[in-house]
């Protein structure tokens, strides 16, 4: 377990600035009582104050072995491991790695889990890979690898595509959900779209209601929605991968999505969801929504691309009444 964490880039990457600074300690600190000894010194010789250089001369050699010791704690910090644990890995987390040598312990990372996802073709795989490129800082590679990527999101797209969704009247889910604007509900997005709306007209399969899914390092119900949806075949539009900002993210929105479908938001250009909200269609020139929030818990109605600066719509679902 050591050793794993000992070899992590990003343990490694905080070390290293951990270690800079320490440097500048054991430098800075011991060259400051270094020169305010001298300078007592010179003060106490050229005032001949006999009581403040007998007072000097005493205190000098404290001085001078806390300079001494600051300035080795590291070494003896080092040697103490070593000694007690000569068979142990613990000394491996004391080599300090060059920013050169941690990127190339990020970009073989980054190599394991792009080899997983194109081996799966599992979109949680796909989303790990694309989560974990932003640690690449060579630009060229970051963009070598952004073009694997894309294509392993067109095979996982085709993997997963399935037969056109007819376009069904879902007015009543449009109703119900305006009937929440402007009161607080008692719950965030996924609870309002899921127990609000789509349970009391009959649209909340169970894999939908009891759906989470682990989505930057949190649980969330509004990502476990989506990927269930997407596992029952239920998405009926998508954004663009390459799209950059909200507004390229709904470019070429809303393709079948109708009123009454569920819209899922991703916080930036992964595919890690983060909102869900009720499409309610076309009004005045824009792509309206209804939705709740875990501040408040207040439901509003407002435009599609204006829920924050970086929130991009990423993909909309069909609900479909549950059988039986």
């Amino acid at each position: 377990m050591i050793a794993s964490i000992c070899s992590n880039p990003k343990v490694l990457e905080v070390m290293r600035y951990i270690n800079i600074f320490i440097t500048i300690i054991r430098i800075v600190v011991p060259i400051l009582l270094i020169f305010s000894l001298t300078f007592k010194l010179i003060k106490a010789v050229t005032s001949g104050n006999e009581d403040g250089l007998s007072k000097v001369k005493k205190n000098a050699p404290s001085n001078i072995i806390a300079a001494v010791v600051i300035f080795l704690i590291p070494s003896i910090v080092s040697l103490i491991v070593k000694v007690s644990f000569p068979n142990g890995d613990y000394k491996e987390c004391l080599i300090i790695k060059s920013s050169d040598e941690i990127n190339i312990l990020y970009d073989n990372k980054m190599s394991e889990y792009v080899s997983i996802a194109a081996e799966t073709l599992d979109i949680n795989d796909y989303a790990n890979a694309l989560n974990y490129l932003k640690n690449i800082k060579d630009k060229n590679k970051r963009n070598g690898y952004q073009k694997k990527l894309d294509e392993l999101k067109k095979q996982i797209d085709d993997k997963n595509k399935i037969q056109p969704i007819p376009i069904i009247d879902q007015t009543e889910i449009v109703q119900t959900a305006k009937q929440y604007i402007g009161k607080n509900v008692g719950t965030d997005c996924s609870g309002f779209v899921k127990h609000k709306v789509l349970k009391p007209l009959g649209y909340l399969q169970d894999e939908i209601a009891t759906a989470a899914a682990s989505c930057d390092g949190r649980s969330r119900g509004s990502n476990g929605m989506y990927r269930t949806y997407m596992q029952m075949g239920q998405i009926v539009w998508q954004r663009n991968m390459s799209a950059k900002n909200p507004t390229e993210a709904i470019s070429n929105f809303p393709g079948d999505c109708v009123p009454g479908d569920v819209l899922f938001y991703s916080y930036g250009t992964n595919d890690c969801v983060k909102h869900v909200v009720i499409y309610a269609g076309f009004e005045n020139g824009k792509h309206m929504i209804i939705d709740s929030n875990m501040y408040d818990y207040t439901v509003r109605y407002r435009a599609a691309d204006a829920i924050s600066w970086n929130a991009m719509a990423l993909a909309c679902a069909r609900p479909k009444k549950v059988e039986g």
